[in-house]
């Protein structure tokens, strides 16, 4: 109540926007307990009643929940995302969580060393990165070392692939860019893919992630470089892929992105 209390505003309306804030973060019973009486969710929520205690036109969050384990994190994103949109109260959020950032933002405001990079909807942001530094910082994204060909082909190694249209100048030295959820395992039919993007590689290592399962792959079309690759449960159990076996992948032409320059510029960002 301490906004509330240096409006200076009657006791018995204080009492009442106390009650209506506790009912509305879900913690109606709990107004005459002390901070340490309370769990560290039921403290994030306590701190966000009170910052909107005063109706503010603006509400500033500044990671609000990177104290919290797991599960209450996953619980208390989806909350604070209802109350915000139920309040309509403009909300600018700083967090490094790229999940968090992508999961409640509007928009996202990705930043590098305080310069903008990029400015977009999640969607936007993920899958149409302006610059291999949001490309590498949202999500996970496999990196291979090509030179530029024409407007739409790269090459990797001594081999050539087709990618979606950049301006690059040919001959010029660039990074090859594919989500590992975009990286397609082929069927052993035979049948090459569209674009003809197809390359045999060996399953360097499997790890189970819940979900689906993440595989290094390797091969001589990508050098040293590992690719990873994540492929759903099923596809797992239909293929039988396995530690060390020999396997073919597809790399989609409109997933492959295309940036100027071998490495991305950092890690320390903002979203």
């Amino acid at each position: 109540a301490y906004g509330l209390e240096s409006q200076c505003l009657p006791r018995t309306e204080i009492e009442r926007r106390v009650a209506e804030l506790l009912e509305l973060v879900g913690l109606p019973e709990q107004g005459t307990k002390y901070p340490a009486q309370l769990s560290g969710g039921q403290q994030q929520r306590i701190a966000l009643a009170r910052a909107i205690a005063t109706s503010p036109g603006l509400l500033l969050l500044d990671e609000p929940l990177s104290a919290l384990d797991a599960k209450v994190r996953v619980h208390l994103r989806h909350e604070i995302k209802a109350l915000q949109r139920r309040l309509g109260v403009t909300t600018v959020m700083v967090t490094h969580d790229q999940e968090e950032a992508l999961s409640m933002a509007d928009r996202i405001v990705v930043m590098n060393h305080g310069v903008i990079d990029q400015i977009g909807t999640p969607t936007e942001i993920y899958r149409e990165p302006a610059t291999l530094f949001v490309a590498d910082f949202i999500g996970a994204m496999n990196r291979l070392p090509v030179v530029i060909v024409d407007a739409d082909h790269v090459r990797l190694g001594q081999t050539v692939l087709q990618c979606r249209p950049h301006d690059l100048d040919a001959g010029a030295e660039a990074t090859l860019a594919i989500r590992p959820e975009d990286v397609v395992p082929v069927e052993a039919s035979g049948i090459r893919p569209k674009g003809g993007n197809r390359f045999d590689v060996t399953v360097h290592a499997l790890e189970f992630l819940g979900s689906f399962w993440r595989a290094v792959l390797t091969g001589q079309a990508f050098g040293a470089v590992e690719v990873e690759a994540d492929f759903s449960v099923n596809a797992i159990r239909r293929l039988d892929i396995a530690d060390g076996m020999a396997l073919s992948i597809e790399l989609p032409v409109d997933r492959l992105h295309v940036f100027a320059g071998r490495d991305a510029s950092g890690s320390d960002a903002d979203g």
